[in-house]
């Protein structure tokens, strides 16, 4: 364990370090004073860039070179190299300013999508097409296919209807059949937005076979002339 003078000067080996700090250049950056700590406990500093602006940094990227300006640095590299993407709109996103990786290598872009999600799109993505959106977009298409594929006439969807399969909220192993607090089974079926009660029956066969007999009811013949309706 470290002794009370070791401590203390640990402390004072920190205290030092921030101080020195104060009035350093880095890059394009001067460090003026520090602003407390970031999440992961590292120090911050503000800093004046050469360009006029200020900007809070962390002192350990400082130190690294990691951070060497504003920011505007990546930008006027874009610029020189022809590619830059501020303020430019890629379906429903708005470039707000580059957003270089660890390495200070730009390619990478901040955006704004137009659902108010904030995303880090890559420069090749965004021109080719490939990102539009910050994924609302797919989202919503997923949605308007599952939408297409599914059929409803007079409030009934078919595929629902027709499908004989177990759902996954099906716990008894039938559809339409539930066990009761008593230990009874009901047995229920919906057709053309309304529910009807089959009953209450004392074994789970009965339900079952109570539920069977009206999909041959009520489903059947309605398959049979919709099926017949999408022949002609």
């Amino acid at each position: 364990m470290d002794t009370v003078n070791q401590r203390y000067g640990k402390m004072a080996d920190r205290q030092n370090m921030k101080k020195n700090m104060a009035g350093k250049r880095f890059g394009r950056l001067v460090a003026l004073e520090e602003a407390g700590k970031g999440k992961q406990g590292a120090y911050l500093w503000r800093c004046r860039c050469d360009c006029g602006r200020e900007t809070i940094v962390s002192g350990s990227h400082l130190r690294s070179g990691h951070t060497r300006s504003c920011g505007c640095y990546s930008r006027e590299l874009a610029k020189a190299k022809g590619m830059d993407l501020t303020g430019k709109r890629f379906g429903r996103l708005t470039v707000l300013e580059p957003a270089p990786d660890k390495n200070g290598v730009p390619g990478y872009w901040h955006c704004l999508c137009d659902c108010g999600k904030e995303v880090i799109c890559y420069k090749e993505n965004l021109c080719s097409g490939v990102t539009k959106s910050c994924g609302c977009l797919q989202a919503e298409t997923r949605k308007q296919n599952m939408k297409k594929a599914i059929h409803f006439v007079d409030g009934t969807c078919i595929e629902k209807i027709a499908y004989t399969g177990r759902n996954a909220n099906n716990t008894s192993g039938q559809r339409g059949v539930y066990r009761r607090e008593n230990g009874n089974w009901r047995a229920m079926i919906g057709f053309k937005g309304k529910v009807y009660n089959l009953g209450t029956f004392k074994t789970y066969e009965e339900a079952v076979e109570a539920r069977l007999e009206a999909e041959k009811q009520y489903y059947l013949p309605f398959l049979k002339e919709y099926e017949a309706g999408q022949q002609k």
